[in-house]
């Protein structure tokens, strides 16, 4: 019998869906994969690899992103705390940013990643939302909110799940509305999850809301980067959000609106080459903290 490590399965993950994808296989035909999982704290940290820097393994990347959030559950309409309107401050902020320009160095088939990424604001659905097992559940709560994807679109949906016992926070994913390739992401509920909690300090903010402003740093930076599973990634199969996941630099970083946020930094190949960057929990000095 064939064993997998996590790192091992991942990127067998991110080959086989490569493949199918680069052979023009419709995403609706099959499962869509998880990808970018941002692993809870102590589940999985980045491994050290003969050659740290990713590789571009053929395809798009997203030079623009249109991004909007679906909150998906029956508590957000009477119990949104401060997430809903913290997440428009972060989405508002983010484009633009230091923080997004970490990632302005990837070129793929179609241009380079730009740190054009556009707000369209957020939607709530207060139906009960499904768990994180099933990305197809989850793509098709887009189709189904989203009243007209693009194919630069960015779908982030936030439900009111718990976690539980499932080992990571957040994961993105891609597939198709019809005829609209969309990339989308899948966040838990981590009120008062210390395993997906980056202890933020940053004053005003609860801590429900700083978990989900960390994990998606990581998630819409990998979502640009490897949009379709095909794009940048090292030989663990490691993005690079999960190169520099729970690695901090500073207490905060700005967004361009102003707004303050404790968030990973994001894996530079340039950085890591010419040792500008901060290490990542296997001590490689490739992280940037676009602060």
């Amino acid at each position: 019998m064939k064993t997998f490590t996590l790192a091992g399965l991942a990127l067998a993950l991110l080959t086989s869906f490569a493949v199918n994808a680069q052979e023009g296989e419709n995403s609706t035909t099959q499962e869509p994969p998880m990808l970018g999982l941002h692993w809870a704290k102590g589940i999985v940290q980045p491994a050290a690899t003969p050659k740290a820097d990713m590789v571009w393994h053929g395809g798009t990347v997203m030079p623009t992103a249109t991004a909007a959030a679906i909150f998906w559950g029956k508590s957000w309409p009477t119990h949104p705390g401060d997430k809903i309107s913290g997440m428009d401050k972060w989405y508002l902020g983010f484009g633009g940013s230091h923080y997004a320009m970490t990632s302005d160095e990837y070129t793929g088939s179609n241009r380079t990643v730009s740190p054009t990424v556009t707000y369209g604001g957020h939607f709530i659905d207060n139906s009960t939302a499904a768990g994180g097992s099933k990305p197809s559940a989850i793509l098709a709560e887009v189709c189904k909110v989203i009243p007209r994807p693009v194919s630069n679109g960015y779908y982030a949906v936030y439900t009111d799940v718990p976690r539980g016992m499932a080992g990571y926070c957040a994961y993105h994913s891609w597939g198709t509305c019809g005829t609209t390739k969309v990339q989308f992401a899948f966040f838990w509920k981590l009120d008062g999850d210390a395993g997906c909690d980056p202890e933020s300090t940053v004053a005003g903010e609860s801590q429900g809301l700083a978990a989900i402003a960390n994990v998606s740093g990581h998630e819409l930076s990998e979502a640009r980067t490897d949009p379709r599973g095909y794009g940048w990634f090292d030989s663990s199969g490691e993005e690079n959000g999960d190169k520099c996941a729970w690695s901090f630099n500073t207490p905060h970083v700005t967004f361009k609106n102003g707004s303050e946020w404790k968030i990973q930094g994001e894996w530079s190949n340039k950085a890591y080459n010419g040792s500008t960057g901060f290490a990542n929990t296997s001590g490689q000095k490739g992280c940037l903290s676009g602060k």
